[in-house]
C-alpha cells in the first residue's frame, strides 16, 4: 500500500511511497487536494466544489474543470490503487477519505494540541505540533480567480499560527520553569 504524506504547513508538498508528487496539471488540482485532506470531516458537494476554485466560470465549463482536475488528482496520488481509496467520490460528493493510508500535517498538528491528562504527555505533543509546524498553512500559494479559497486559506493560516503561537509560548514557559533555556 502506498503512504500519501501531505505537509500543508510551510510550502505545498505531497509525497506518495516517500516519492514527491510533483506533476499536479495545474494549482487548482494542488488546491483541490488541500481544501478536501483539511476538511475531511464531511463530504463535498461538487457544485460547493465548483464555487470554491472556479467561481466565475460558466456552470458547465466549471464542472468539466472539476472532473478534469479530480482526474488528474486521482491519477497523481494513485487514488485507483489505494486500498482503501484516499477520495470517497459519488455522483454528488468528494470526501478526502481519513480511514486511508495518508497523513496530513494539519491534521495531525491538531490532534497534537488536543489536551491530555498527563503533563509529560502534553509536553511531548507541544513538542511534535511545532516540529510539524514548518511555516504558515500554504505558504507561497496563491489561486488567482478563487476569492473564496483565498478567504478559506487566510482563515486557516490564522488560525493555525494563533494555535502555533500559544503552543511555542507554552512550551517556552515550561522550559523557562524548568531552567532550560
Amino acid at each position: 500500500m502506498a503512504h500519501l504524506l501531505l505537509f500543508l504547513l510551510g510550502s505545498f508538498q505531497v509525497t506518495l511511497a516517500e516519492e514527491p508528487v510533483t506533476n499536479f496539471e495545474s494549482d487548482k488540482v494542488r488546491a483541490l487536494l488541500a481544501y478536501l485532506a483539511v476538511e475531511a470531516d464531511q463530504p463535498h458537494r461538487r457544485d460547493s466544489l465548483v464555487g470554491l476554485l472556479w467561481p466565475d466560470w460558466p456552470d458547465r465549463a466549471a464542472r468539466t474543470n472539476l472532473r478534469n482536475a479530480l482526474a488528474n488528482l486521482r491519477g497523481v496520488i494513485s487514488d485507483r490503487d489505494a486500498t482503501p481509496p484516499f477520495l470517497l467520490i459519488t455522483r454528488e460528493t468528494i470526501q478526502f477519505n481519513t480511514a486511508s493510508d495518508a497523513e496530513v500535517d494539519v491534521r495531525a498538528f491538531a490532534k497534537l494540541l488536543e489536551p491530555t491528562a498527563s503533563p509529560q504527555q502534553a509536553i511531548r505533543q507541544l513538542e511534535e505540533a511545532v516540529a510539524l509546524y514548518r511555516g504558515n498553512f500554504l505558504e507561497g500559494f496563491y489561486l488567482k480567480g478563487s476569492a473564496a479559497f483565498e478567504d478559506w486559506c487566510s482563515l486557516m493560516r490564522e488560525r493555525l499560527q494563533r494555535q502555533a503561537l500559544t503552543a511555542f509560548g507554552r512550551l517556552a514557559g515550561y522550559y523557562q520553569q524548568r531552567g532550560e533555556y
